[in-house]
């Protein structure tokens, strides 16, 4: 059957099954893999607008489908699908390798079909890609790319596409650029199909294509979309209030309204999993996320609802989620233990905000509150890094009896591009080792490391600082939650030995090239497959679902029979 538009997401790596990778901690704190095998968001909207205006449909999880399957072929499933344009989502940086190698694959086996590329680092690098990537046709830029993806399937009949907003594209030789005019003030319009992924399951002979991450099945999780856009300008984020401006054009947040938020909760009750609701409610205005949760009371929802802040809220506001959610976890991101480090790179509270908080929050019964740090900020240096453990254990210990979690990772393996650290990395305690589209792709092509996919390193920290200091506080965070009773000794024990493994295949690994010798794959994939796809986490610290496995079983059950007919 043919279809007007099949959406391929790809893995970080392309060729992940081929060569040993040591993945490190980098996605510990993800519900994916370290292939990043999980869609965005945008995919399902993008599939439930067009399918209401006629159009057919298929999202392919091709990271997926290779995760799953050591057989699958990704180049003989593509060349069978009949499709009139194919989308590949190129939204962080991770996913180069694998997005412009599924592209290469693509149009191998459809060369007359055009590719079009979407996404936030998509719609920074476009010149770069329409220049160096002769296989992609397309770049539809911004944040909002549903009306300009109905544009272009209508243009694509007609070969004019002039009128396509937001669209970049080459004309005899040359790149055009078409202004990015389709910026939505309000999300209202947004459409979010809760129900697409279960149609497309059920009426589909492969049903892997559009499950959204490896453990979906096992551990689900939706999204609510709350916002586009953010008020903050934390300095290394790519979805900063700046980087917005700057590369979506995007001069203030939209905002979706409370009834329509309220609504999406509901309407994930119905599939009995917990539900994260993106963009801090009390940011913009207390009085929107206040009003909102006096919808979930009203509504009487009854599933466990995850909310994150960038900012600790009012005591009012913790006091409203206490009365308005049975069941509610808060994430919360200080990033730096050392309030300086933290003021400087965009997060402007002090760690008595922060301890009031937590006690505030553990006294309107929140059930599980998860802070995270990181390692590798700028202005961060070894000392300021260990400050992260020393604060992590005294709200611990500050809060014993309650269920308070404490995280740490590395920052991530690229500097986001758009961001003020991508674009100014001297200015903030950066420096940079990618500059350009194929650099990031190169360090993934030629890396056998997350050491060595590290875009950066600061002025404090190089990379084997970075990399040295990450697995010392998570074994420090380790015995931070062993003693707390957080974790029991068989977990504690399975995180010590999963970082010994790594730092061996690390050594390893550069010794080898070090010296210049081949590097031993069979056997160094034999240590790797000693370490789970979390380093340094359990798994179970961070599933909200348990709870719910028995309803779920029924309402999913009731949905598919439901969807059948």
């Amino acid at each position: 059957m043919r279809i007007d538009l099949a959406l391929l997401h790809a893995p970080s790596i392309f060729n992940f099954r081929e060569k040993p990778i040591l993945w490190g901690p980098i996605n510990d704190l993800v519900p994916s893999t370290p292939v990043f095998e999980m869609y965005p968001m945008g995919f399902v909207s993008i599939a439930s607008i067009l399918e209401k205006k006629g159009y057919k449909i298929a999202i392919v999880n091709i990271a997926l489908r290779m995760l799953s399957d050591k057989k699958f072929d990704p180049e003989k499933y593509i060349s069978k699908i009949d499709a009139r344009l194919f989308g590949i989502d190129l939204h962080w940086m991770p996913h180069v390798h694998g997005a412009i190698n599924l592209a290469r694959i693509v149009k191998k086996v459809h060369p007359n079909t055009p590719i079009v590329f979407g996404g936030l680092s998509s719609s920074y690098f476009y010149r770069e890609i329409l220049r160096d990537v002769p296989e992609v046709d397309f770049v539809l830029r911004g944040d909002s790319t549903e009306e300009p993806f109905i544009q272009l399937m209508e243009a694509l009949d007609k070969g004019n596409f002039e009128k396509v907003a937001n669209l970049s594209y080459r004309k005899e030789g040359r790149i055009k650029e078409n202004p990015m005019s389709y910026v939505p003030s309000t999300l209202d319009d947004y459409s979010l199909d809760y129900e697409y992924s279960l149609r497309a399951f059920t009426h589909s002979k492969h049903r892997l294509d559009t499950v959204p991450f490896k453990e979906f099945i096992e551990r689900p999780i939706m999204a609510v979309l709350t916002r586009k856009g953010c008020e903050s300008n934390c300095i290394a984020c790519g979805g900063s209030s700046y980087t917005y401006k700057n590369t979506c054009n995007r001069p203030s947040v939209a905002f979706r309204s409370v009834e329509k938020v309220v609504k999406d909760i509901k309407k994930i009750e119905e599939f009995k999993t917990p539900a994260f609701i993106l963009g801090d409610l009390a940011l913009h205005s207390e009085e929107y996320g206040l009003e909102i949760l006096k919808g979930i009371r009203k509504e009487g929802v009854d599933i466990p609802l995850i909310f994150e802040f960038f900012y600790p809220p009012s005591r009012r506001f913790l006091e409203e989620m206490g009365r308005s959610v049975d069941n509610f976890t808060i994430e919360m991101s200080p990033e730096a233990g050392d309030e300086e480090v933290r003021m400087k790179i965009g997060r402007v509270y002090n760690n008595n905000s922060l301890k009031k908080m937590v006690s505030q929050a553990f006294s309107n019964n929140c059930r599980q509150f998860d802070l995270y740090f990181m390692v590798g900020l700028g202005f961060q240096d070894r000392k300021s890094v260990e400050v992260n453990a020393t604060l992590a254990e005294s709200l611990v210990k500050g809060n014993s009896g309650n269920k308070l979690l404490p995280f740490v990772s590395p920052y991530a393996p690229f500097l986001d591009p758009g961001s003020l650290a991508f674009e100014s990395p001297e200015k903030y305690g950066y420096k940079k080792r990618a500059f350009t589209l194929f650099d990031h792709y190169n360090l993934l092509e030629r890396g056998n490391t997350w050491k060595e996919f590290l875009s950066y390193s600061t002025n404090y920290l190089s990379r084997d600082e970075i990399v040295k200091l990450s697995y010392t506080s998570a074994l420090d965070f380790a015995d931070i939650k062993k003693d707390a009773g957080l974790i029991d000794i068989e977990t504690y024990n399975t995180i010590n030995h999963r970082i010994e493994v790594s730092r061996r295949v690390m050594g390893r690994i550069e010794e080898a090239k070090r010296k210049g010798e081949r590097i031993d794959e069979e056997a160094l994939m034999v240590s790797l497959e000693e370490l789970s796809e979390r380093v340094t986490i359990n798994r179970e610290e961070l599933d909200w679902s348990r709870s719910l496995k028995v309803r779920r079983m029924f309402s999913l059950a009731f949905k598919l029979i439901k969807s059948l007919f």
